[in-house]
């Protein structure tokens, strides 16, 4: 591959990362702590899945909440979780179209739910699908609001190629780091063996018919472009310059923590959610990524609620249960923090094309490393409605009460992470109280 490719490769990845010049270093220490964020976009129905009501008909007439029966609803023993009745039992025992089988909810919830988070009741105060990712995922409206994941690589690994990766969702740094967009793994065995000609799975790196140049000969480009980039690091004063400076040297330079990465990744990659959970476990053991972004869509159901619904609640609670189950497996659970939460809520009353529409009432789930789990703070009323909260415990109260927004969850997690004090992220303060959300 000739440099032109390498630079549109690392173009089209997302790669142009800054390092700092002079430096030949590609990664950072071990970050002390991974986040996952997990979005199903689209707006989800938290009562089809941790904020369960049953089919009681509602006080306004407009018919139930949900279709299945309140006697279905399933319990965590020993927590006050809940969670819905998976609607499909054939759809239970099938398999996804993307050849992963899915678990039902009483899998996930059974096994993680004493480790769970269930964070019901949010008032996102929007119904609009851009308003409500950004304030899910950063804790407020502002355009300019970047993303906790974002908040969080800067802090921990401003330098590392990889701090902050993402298959989409919410994701905007507003340029305090580069996010790496997937597509797919491929094109890190390509940039981790940029001399190589095949990098295939079945191509065998060994083979020196694989190099496009011999070892002495690419050591020797090498030594001479570092040479020349720190020349270039003292003739640059200019900070625009030095930053094109930095970009130049990223895409330039080799990174053998990609190689780490590929080094971790299971022979076969799978599909959809689960694929991108084995990325992001990958990114985190090869100690090059600090956060990641998780996401699968298909949730704004305004027809065919029930149908379409229970399909994109098994894709994603199937992708989470895989995405802990492997980051158990991978020895790193004491060390990493999964957040699961979508736009916004959905209508508690069915519309005429049995869909349900935007609703500002949502839930959010959390489990992992610093969250006190088998619990659910916050709460909806039999209407769905969002319900005031006590500051102290959390809990539902008729006595006055906070009514509890996204801002008051992400100063939360803040703290849970360790970076509310960090100069940029001070920098987007959120108005709202400071709550014991996650223990």
């Amino acid at each position: 591959m000739n440099r032109r490719d390498l630079l549109q490769l690392m173009a089209s990845a997302g790669l142009a990362t800054v390092a700092p010049l002079g430096s030949t270093a590609r990664a950072q220490s071990a970050p002390s702590r991974h986040f996952v964020f997990v979005n199903a976009g689209g707006g989800w129905d938290p009562t089809s899945l941790c904020d369960p009501k049953g089919d009681a008909e509602r006080a306004d007439g407009r018919g139930p909440v949900n279709h299945y029966r309140a006697d279905d609803i399933g319990r965590v023993g020993g927590t006050g979780i809940r969670y819905a009745p998976f609607p499909d039992p054939e759809l239970a025992t099938s398999t996804l179209r993307d050849d992963n089988p899915i678990n039902s909810f009483d899998a996930f919830f059974q096994e993680v739910g004493p480790e769970l988070l269930v964070i019901n009741g949010i008032d996102t105060e929007t119904n609009n699908h851009d308003t409500g990712s950004r304030t899910v995922w950063s804790g407020s409206d502002a355009q300019n609001q970047p993303a906790l994941a974002a908040l969080i690589a800067q802090a921990q690994a401003p330098e590392s190629p990889l701090a902050f990766v993402s298959n989409g969702g919410y994701d905007y740094a507003n340029g305090h780091i580069a996010p790496t967009r997937l597509s797919g793994t491929s094109v890190f065995r390509e940039l981790s063996y940029p001399n190589r000609s095949n990098t295939s799975g079945d191509a065998n790196l060994d083979n020196e018919q694989t190099y496009m140049l011999p070892d002495a000969v690419d050591a020797a480009i090498a030594r001479a472009r570092a040479d020349r980039m720190a020349t270039l690091a003292q003739q640059s004063g200019l900070p625009m310059r030095r930053a094109a400076a930095n970009a130049l040297f990223t895409v330039q330079g080799g990174d053998g923590s990609l190689s780490r990465l590929i080094d971790y990744l299971p022979s076969e990659v799978s599909n959809g959610l689960r694929g991108q959970a084995e990325l992001a476990v990958a990114a985190f053991q090869a100690q090059v990524a600090v956060c990641a972004n998780l996401t699968t869509g298909g949730f704004d159901t305004h027809g065919n609620h029930d149908r379409d619904a229970t399909y994109r609640m098994a894709v994603l609670i199937d992708g989470v249960h895989h995405l802990w189950r492997s980051i158990r497996d991978a020895g790193i659970a004491d060390r990493t923090t999964v957040f699961v939460g979508s736009d916004f809520g959905r209508t508690p009353f069915y519309n005429d094309g049995q869909g349900k529409d935007h609703w500002n009432a949502t839930s959010l789930m959390a489990f992992g490393a610093g969250v006190a789990g088998g619990r659910v703070v916050g709460g909806t009323d039999a209407d769905f409605s969002e319900q005031r909260i006590d500051p102290t415990t959390l809990q539902p109260t008729d006595e006055g009460g906070l009514r509890l927004r996204f801002a008051h969850v992400h100063r939360a997690a803040r703290r849970l992470a360790g970076v509310a004090d960090d100069s940029i992220v001070r920098a987007y303060p959120l108005d709202a109280e400071d709550l014991d959300i996650f223990g």
